[in-house]
């Protein structure tokens, strides 16, 4: 059995003013009026960079958000997280323990712990969170993850309305049972948000979503309490009294601006944590007050084709658009070498290294593309949300070497907001996009790969489908040998890469800049990554 011991997690930080038009405080001195240091944590504030606008929806229901992400690590937590050597580590739990055939996990809560109104937490509201999770009539995103649970198809079908195989024998224990092994599942649903069910276990569930709590998450049992989301502003929280470890700081702001304002206040003061774009970089290792950490993220940025669409449905069009786009020159003249071209759905560390490359050849790609009968008068659209340099550039520069060999692309902008409704109604051609964490476990790439797995029922975007893909990677998730699970992944890979499922461009490095005055940051990588343990952060003197 593998038991991992009690690890205490909390979370903790806070926002910046921009230099726009935007209100909300900037940085203060410690103590001074407004930083929140009144408060019983006494820690002042901190101003974070999102690199994006949140959808505003916040909790475990909603589709995968980087912003939302974030601000749901300072608000929400898991049994689980990933730690930013990308390891799984208890935070709700005090251990966990996985039968040796990877289909009993067995989850012990640790003692005493608190909604931030008082309430105990306890089992019940685990199973109250998986069972609504699972339940497609809740409208989740997540559904398909537990998939593999006992009794999660009958759930699905109608027939159940609680998955059998998720259990509570005390208040403290929570076991999950599958019908085939699954060395994956941990990862999947060990990070899910737990949600108390004395708030929300009343409503019928398939108006859960829709619920105006998810706006305003006032009762939570992060770190720290939900205050308000004020649109193209901030998100505000405060420091949660009941939290176990008690944050150090008083309150966050999150706040949404472009990479370029988000320098220029790094720069001023008005901004303590930001990542930044390899563009900026030397400009941020001027200023004496910050200091700047880098990881290689777990994840990568993308353009998913929609292959719901005739135009895409042939892999030669897929491969195509990856031999018109010179990634590596991309990598080396936007990232400023900062990232490592993709070739797979896998963490570049694990890929094998005997994949196809697509090295930028035009010629080939016009080949593949007269073979595939591409009709050069036909307009595709590339969609991306504007305001991070690295994304916009690639971009633009997509646009351009794919009508070097006869693709006519528009680009097309869009807001957060927008996106949800717009990946439903398969309203578009291609995406560009970022995140994932396929480090902390290789079967995380089923959720944008699987045929189950198509938008709304996991983060498979571009309706990509191969049941031989498929079957490999379950029979590498259920293999308890972990070398020839490995080596099945390796097999994965190879059908990922020649597939081509998705249009792949780089894995970037997770650079953040973070003032010396605020102690205990560690990078989490990726910009789109949760924040990992800022309970532990503090202001310097304070």
């Amino acid at each position: 059995m593998k038991r991992l011991t009690r690890f205490g997690l909390g979370l903790c930080i806070a926002l910046v003013l921009a230099v726009t038009a935007c209100t909300g405080p900037a940085t203060e001195t410690p103590g001074a009026p407004g930083t929140g240091s009144g408060s019983a944590s006494g820690g002042g504030t901190v101003n974070i960079y999102l690199y994006q606008e949140p959808a505003g929806i916040f909790g475990p229901l909603a589709p995968a958000s980087g912003p939302d992400g974030q601000v749901n690590s300072l608000i929400f937590q898991g049994l689980l997280g990933a730690d930013p050597n990308f390891e799984l580590q208890p935070i709700l739990a005090d251990s966990y323990e996985i039968s040796p055939d990877a289909k009993t996990f067995t989850f012990k809560l640790k003692p005493g712990l608190k909604w931030n109104d008082g309430e105990p937490l306890t089992s019940a509201d685990v199973l109250f969170t998986y069972n609504a999770v699972a339940n497609p009539k809740a409208k989740s995103a997540a559904a398909s993850m537990f998939s593999s649970i006992v009794g999660a198809k009958e759930v699905t079908d109608g027939k159940a309305d609680t998955v059998s195989g998720i259990t509570a024998p005390d208040d403290q224990t929570v076991v999950v049972k599958t019908a085939e092994p699954n060395f994956g599942l941990l990862a999947q649903i060990g990070p899910t948000w737990i949600m108390p069910k004395h708030v929300l276990g009343d409503i019928p569930i398939g108006e859960l979503y829709d619920n105006e709590f998810f706006r305003k998450p006032e009762v939570t049992s992060g770190p720290f309490k939900f205050v308000e989301y004020k649109t193209s502003q901030y998100v505000h929280v405060v420091a949660n009294e009941n939290a176990t470890p008690k944050p150090k700081l008083s309150e966050v702001y999150l706040k949404p601006m472009t990479s370029d304002v988000a320098t220029a206040a790094l720069g001023n003061g008005e901004l303590d944590v930001a990542t930044v774009s390899p563009l900026d970089l030397e400009t941020i290792k001027g200023f004496d007050q910050v200091a700047v950490q880098e990881k290689l993220g777990a994840g990568f940025v993308r353009l998913g084709l929609n292959q719901s669409r005739d135009h895409f449905k042939d892999e030669r069009v897929r491969q195509a658009f990856l031999y018109a786009t010179n990634r590596a020159d991309l990598v080396q003249k936007v990232l400023l070498g900062k990232a490592v071209v993709q070739n797979s759905d896998f963490y570049t560390p694990r890929a094998p290294k005997d994949l196809n490359e697509y090295a930028y050849d035009p010629a080939k790609a016009k080949q593949l593309l007269a073979d595939a009968g591409w009709d050069s008068s036909k307009e595709i659209d590339l969609m991306w949300v504007p305001g991070q340099r690295d994304r916009d550039a690639s971009a633009t520069i997509v646009q351009s070497q794919l009508k070097e060999v006869g693709v006519n692309v528009k680009l097309r902008q869009v807001q957060p907001s927008e996106i949800s409704k717009i990946y439903g109604d398969k309203d578009f051609d291609m995406v560009l996009y970022g995140g994932g964490n396929y480090a902390i476990s290789s079967d995380n790439v089923s959720v944008i790969t699987s045929c189950a797995k198509h938008y709304p029922n996991g983060g498979n975007i571009n309706y990509f489908c191969d049941p031989a893909l498929d079957k490999i990677m379950k029979e590498a998730n259920g293999t308890v040998d972990e070398t020839k699970r490995n080596e099945l992944y390796a097999q994965a890979a190879k059908i990922s890469n020649e597939k081509a499922d998705l249009f792949w461009l780089y894995s970037p490095m997770g650079l953040w800049a973070v003032n010396k005055r605020v102690q205990g940051f560690q990078a989490p990588g990726s910009q789109e990554v949760p924040f990992w343990d800022p309970a532990s952060w503090s202001i310097s003197g304070q």
